[in-house]
């Protein structure tokens, strides 16, 4: 499954990307304290994860009191699988959901037929997600969590 910090990640470029949309953020930086405090998570927790993703060439950091950050690229450039595979790598992807080295169509382990399929499916829904889509949701749906 993902982790705690790719769905905490995930959870923040959508908030980020929508916020940058709003006239008072556009094109400046979002403070990182902001974002943690709004969302729940973890300053330090969130900074760390944000390092990966300004190294993946998604986030643009800058330190001070006018400090924080912004998306380098438009929200509808960056997939969700982008952001899974800065945090996470992919192997959710890859490996056997039961953690078996030696897991393939050859030699599967009990549930890996049922698995390959979702799998799949789950990649392509990641893989065919942007943060432009995520943010559209929160404008279409009342009461949405971010």
């Amino acid at each position: 499954m993902l982790s705690a910090a790719c769905k905490d990640s995930i959870r923040a470029m959508i908030y980020v990307a929508n916020l940058s949309k709003k006239d008072e953020y556009r094109g400046k930086f979002i403070s990182i304290h902001k974002i943690a405090e709004d969302l729940g998570i973890s300053f330090y927790f969130l900074s760390k994860n944000f390092q990966k993703l300004v190294k993946a060439g998604f986030l643009e950091s800058h330190r001070g009191p006018q400090g924080g950050v912004r998306l380098v690229k438009k929200p509808s450039e960056i997939k969700l699988l982008d952001i899974v595979a800065a945090i996470d790598g992919m192997d959710f992807f890859n490996n056997c959901i039961l953690g078996f080295e030696e897991c393939s169509d050859t030699k599967p382990c009990t549930i890996h037929h049922l698995w390959v399929d979702k799998r799949e499916d789950i990649y392509r829904m990641f893989e065919g997600t942007t943060l432009e889509d995520a943010i559209e949701n929160i404008e279409k749906f009342k009461n949405i969590k971010v």
